[in-house]
């Protein structure tokens, strides 16, 4: 038909697709603006405050990351990186992380699971565990009997170069205890892979983020009295060669110096859980948000109550060992894993050194307090049955 014979409703179709595409389009945008607060801030991030960093700060805490690999990261944003992460994860309206089950949450259904190593379609629980693994409480000996005893798949970097292949058995070869290999998980979906069962990592946060709407992770920690991992980290750090985390400088540094000096960094958990800096300076706001976090989120263990803690993780996921007394050969039998043999205390409880590290952790010696009336109230949930 020729354009000047052509009814004047010929193009009618295509006027009324595009009028209801606006309609369409204006419609969405009023409901997305209406939407109540709470799915709003579900939208939000965990973001660390980042104050100005002057040279002097710099150069007190370089040691958190070293020398920064990029001129732009020289700015703060290594720090943060090293210091938390590098992930934040998406967060509920009271702003905690939002595919963390609370402790009293029911656990989610089960999925099939189509890369089981038998070839076969099998079901599986649809949460994974996170262990948020606190160094040098009992961490390394946790992560064998979570692969020996109750045989848990977990990831961990045990080749050159990560990847999303088994290494050996229960073992994924990805690395979540550092920035690096954080954003290599998440980047290929480690939650929603069905090839881990547990994620761990030392960084609360960040971990918190590999956890998706599908596969929730249901959280638990271990605790030591600050005092004693602080003295234990120390006289590790100056000998572990093969971590990150070694410092040759510290060999001749005494512990006492050590603590008493301006680059000591302070309660590292409350740090860890609050998303705060070691510059910041902490209040009692963060210590409450702390424990807000650990009673709603954490399910806790203490190192100096191991056999208790592991009865209690049994009873909290519903764990069976493989075989009988497995995990109490790992606690007691076997040769403890990564121990660091060092001295005690100079001057022991109350004494100088004591008193002064007391003072700078005081905000992680009053979170490690109220662990123990968490562990102690999961024991009323959980009581030991009567033989």
């Amino acid at each position: 038909m020729h354009p000047l014979t052509r009814p004047v409703w010929a193009g009618a179709p295509l006027v009324l697709c595009c009028l209801l595409s606006s309609f369409v389009y204006y419609e969405s945008r009023i409901a997305i603006l209406n939407q109540p607060p709470q799915r709003q801030m579900r939208r939000r991030r965990l973001k660390a405050r980042r104050p100005p960093l002057d040279e002097a700060t710099r150069q007190k805490y370089w040691f958190v990351i070293g020398k920064p690999k990029k001129k732009k990261e020289a700015k703060g944003v290594a720090f943060e990186k090293s210091y938390l992460g590098g992930l934040f994860p998406p967060v509920d309206k009271d702003m905690l992380p939002l595919y963390l089950r609370d402790t009293l949450d029911v656990p989610g259904a089960q999925v099939l699971n189509l890369n089981d190593p038998s070839g076969q379609a099998v079901a599986r629980k649809s949460d994974l565990v996170y262990f948020w693994h606190i160094p040098k409480a009992s961490g390394s000996t946790m992560k064998n009997i979570l692969n020996f005893c109750f045989d848990l798949k977990r990831a961990e970097q045990v080749k050159a170069k990560p990847s999303m292949e088994m290494a050996r058995s229960n073992i994924l070869n990805v690395d979540t205890s550092s920035p690096e290999g954080l954003a290599f998980a998440f980047s290929h979906q480690i939650g929603n892979s069905n090839k881990v069962d547990v994620i761990v990592s030392n960084y609360f946060l960040s971990g918190s983020a590999l956890f998706t709407d599908i596969h929730r992770g249901r959280t638990f920690t271990i605790l030591r009295h600050p005092i004693d991992l602080a003295l234990s980290l120390f006289h590790y750090r100056r000998v572990a060669s093969h971590e990150r985390s070694f410092r040759k400088d510290w060999q001749n540094l005494s512990f006492h110096d050590y603590v008493s000096s301006d680059s000591y960094m302070d309660s590292w958990m409350v740090r860890q859980l609050t998303g705060t800096m070691p510059w910041v300076r902490l209040d009692n706001s963060h210590l409450e948000r702390a424990k807000t976090i650990m009673k709603r989120k954490l399910f806790v263990g203490i190192m100096s109550e191991m056999d208790e803690t592991i009865r209690q993780l049994k009873a909290h996921f519903g764990w069976e060992e493989k075989t009988p007394k497995c995990s109490y050969e790992y606690l007691h039998s076997k040769a403890p894993t990564n121990k660091n043999e060092h001295p005690q205390l100079q001057g022991g409880r109350a004494g100088k050194t004591w008193n002064v590290l007391a003072a700078k952790e005081k905000w992680d010696m009053s979170l490690y307090q109220y662990a123990l009336e968490l562990f102690a109230k999961q024991r009323e949930r959980y009581p030991p049955k009567l033989e």
